[in-house]
This record gives structure tokens, sequence and C-alpha cells, in this order.
């Protein structure tokens, strides 16, 4: 029982945070045609952070309380999230090859209408932190912010 339960959780937790992610990739690609790389991951990591939250506590945890003590202790663990998040992306930003793949929309004669670029470094960067800080949010949460209390 307790392994259907833990592995229930954990894929409810996938599940919201493939979301979160996706909310976390599009906003971090966005911002970082506008600004830093740091900047805009943290900018982006938050906006995750506040769709992780929800469906996390009331859907993988099923907490319905009211509980501000709850949401400031979510918040630390995700500042330490970010943290790691953020680092981790940093480091890697600077130690994978930024080898490009390019795309382009052509005309029937051929004519390039539309070109596209995306770096390996800032995708392989992005998918690797996100992974590190999922694994340290997940513990953090099933094993003290939204543990079952006796």
């Amino acid at each position: 029982m307790a392994f259907y339960q833990a592995s229930k959780q954990l894929t409810k937790f996938i599940i919201s945070g493939i979301i979160a992610v996706g909310v976390d990739f599009v906003v971090y690609f966005v911002l970082s045609q506008y600004m830093g790389a740091n900047e805009s991951k943290a900018l982006s990591f938050c906006s995750g952070m506040l769709v992780t939250y929800n469906l996390n506590k009331y859907w993988t945890w099923r907490q319905t309380d009211k509980n501000n003590k709850r949401l400031t202790l979510f918040a630390l663990l995700y500042f330490v999230a970010l943290i790691i998040n953020v680092s981790a992306n940093s480091f890697l930003l600077n130690s994978i090859p930024n080898y490009l793949f390019r795309f382009s929309i052509e005309s029937e004669v051929q004519e390039v209408l539309k070109s596209y670029a995306l770096g390996l470094d800032k995708f392989l960067a992005f998918f690797l932190a996100t992974a590190l800080s999922a694994t340290a949010t997940f513990l953090g949460q099933k094993y003290w912010l939204f543990k079952q209390r006796d």
C-alpha cells in the first residue's frame, strides 16, 4: 500500500512538474531574447514555481489548509531549488559546446521564408538543471513540507 501511494504521488508530481516545466521553458526562451541567461532563468523558474505550488498542494499532496507557514516553507524550499537550478544552468551553459540546430521554412522555389536556430547548450542546460532541482523539490515536499502527520 505504501509503495502504491508513493508511486501515485510521484506520478502526480511528474505530471505537475511537466506542466510547470512547460511554463518555465516558454518563459525562459521568451525572456532570454531580452535579458541575460541568469535573470531570465530565475524569472522563468519562479513562474513555474507558482504553477507547481498550486498543483502539488491541492492535487499531489491533497492539502487543503490555508497555512501561510507552509507557503513560507515552500518558498524557502524553492529558493534552495532556484539556487541549484540557476547554478547548474550557468555551469552547464559554460561546459556544453554551443552547437546550433537550424530549421528553415522554404517556398516552392527554395527561397528561405523563415529561419530558426536552437542552441543545444541552452536546451540541454535547461533540462539537466531542471532535473536536478526537481529531484531536490520532490524529496523536500515528500519528506518535509507535505509530510503526512501522524
